[in-house]
């Protein structure tokens, strides 16, 4: 279950954005309260939830059974918002799964991913300590800092941000798939 801080600031980058996507895609989501879907500022009338298990829906969206390594089952640039939270770390080939949210993102086209990080320990003085996000799963590979989310998860994106929030930290970014 997502933490409720980190689903709320999902939900204030979406409305900050202005962004009215038609098609939305959670990758690694849920079909209940807890989906990044649920956004009250989302009018999205196509939202789907792609998981490698089969999941049960009490909502509107589409599940969708497949690995995001390959989303064949979804043409080129088909969504207009795409996104992603706690998944990555667990995604033993994570880079083909950012090259899979590039091709399946419409120009102009936003994405948000959440991952778990490592920040410096700033109230150490002296001490060469990092802050890391605690192993939380038997498939639980990485661990990102702000600096690879920005340089390697939106390589190419435009009006990139980031940022790190809580302690343990949550590393968000978010950009925007360059238009033609």
């Amino acid at each position: 279950m997502p933490n409720p801080r980190i689903q709320a600031k999902f939900f204030e980058i979406i409305r900050e954005s202005g962004i009215r996507p038609a098609r939305a895609l959670e990758i690694g989501g849920y079909l209940n309260h807890n989906s990044l879907l649920i956004a009250p500022e989302l009018e999205a009338t196509d939202r789907y939830c792609l998981n490698l298990t089969e999941m049960r829906a009490d909502t509107p969206m589409k599940a969708v059974v497949g690995n995001s390594n390959d989303m064949h089952m979804f043409e080129d640039e088909s969504f207009d918002l795409v996104v992603s939270n706690a998944t990555f770390e667990h995604d033993k080939y994570f880079w083909l799964s950012l090259a899979e949210i590039r091709r399946v993102t419409r120009p102009g086209g936003m994405v948000i991913i959440g991952v778990p990080g490592y920040t410096k320990n700033a109230k150490r003085v002296g001490a060469r300590a990092t802050i890391t996000f605690a192993v939380h799963y038997r498939f639980d590979y990485y661990r990102f800092s702000e600096q690879a989310v920005g340089d390697v998860f939106f390589e190419g994106m435009d009006d990139v941000n980031v940022l790190s929030m809580l302690r343990p930290p949550r590393i968000i970014g978010h950009g925007r798939k360059p238009a033609p």
